[in-house]
């Protein structure tokens, strides 16, 4: 059975709201952003991380965007000549056939993985990083995946579609904010996870300094920094039976 700290659930714990909304927003609205660049420099994703339908949708919309974009860049008058809309937009089609062909790629490589119901796969998996990210190295030190998710791959699609908009390509747009939603959204990735293990850290650390700081009444000096706020009973024999019930055991569900 695992032990759960109940006093530690009640450790008041000052939070970012701000920043933390921040980055939920980014990762709530990062699924097709994340898609329309993972597809190039990712491989074997999980069956359900990959979504040929929501590849499908991103391409019937991008292919349909250019037609109430150029209307919007003309001023809203009248007709578009057909070598304005080619020099403006033929940039995006050849990306958006990239996409699709590459998404194609990623659909076949997702039906040939092995099967997840026989645990040989995480079905939720973002792929393999291109091994090139690798590479790249800063003060002769390698990089780190969080580092590659972050800022390399996200980097590499915000430089091309920055010198796309210096040449007028409405693609360069759609690449910068893919890009920064990209990256955004793996920063909050990392910041969930992060707090997770500092969760389980401090939990931890309350189990163990508990009996010292309730008990013996210690203070942060030898407790690594966890103090136990409240009174005390008077009698250390009650302060003992009193911290054996500041956890509860989890109860784990056994097949038979």
């Amino acid at each position: 059975m695992k032990k759960t700290n109940l006093y530690y659930k009640t450790v008041f714990r000052r939070r970012n709201t701000i920043g933390e909304a921040l980055l939920g927003f980014f990762l709530a609205i990062s699924s097709w952003p994340r898609l329309l660049l993972e597809v190039f420099v990712r491989r074997n994703m999980g069956e359900r991380y990959y979504s040929d339908s929501a590849a499908i949708t991103l391409s019937v919309l991008l292919a349909l965007l250019p037609l109430f974009l150029i209307r919007a860049l003309s001023g809203g008058y009248g007709g578009v000549e057909v070598g304005v809309f080619f020099e403006r937009f033929f940039s995006w089609y050849a990306f958006l056939t990239g996409f699709m062909y590459m998404a194609a790629q990623r659909s076949e490589e997702v039906k040939r993985m092995p099967g997840v119901f026989d645990f040989a796969r995480f079905s939720l998996s973002s792929g393999r990083i291109d091994r090139r990210f690798y590479d790249i190295g800063f003060w002769d030190k390698p990089v780190s995946v969080r580092t590659i998710e972050t800022l390399l791959e996200p980097g590499l699609f915000f430089s091309i579609g920055f010198v796309l908009i210096l040449m007028g390509q409405p693609i360069g747009s759609l690449l910068v904010i893919s890009s920064i939603i990209y990256s955004m959204s793996y920063r909050a990735a990392y910041a969930i996870g992060d707090n997770f293990i500092m969760d389980k850290i401090d939990e931890q650390i309350c189990n163990e300094e508990l009996v010292k700081s309730f008990v013996d009444g210690e203070n942060d000096g030898g407790t690594r920094g966890f103090n136990f706020r409240g009174r005390r009973p008077a009698d250390p024999d009650a302060r003992r039976r009193v911290a054996e019930i500041f956890t509860e055991e989890e109860e784990t569900v056994e097949a038979v």
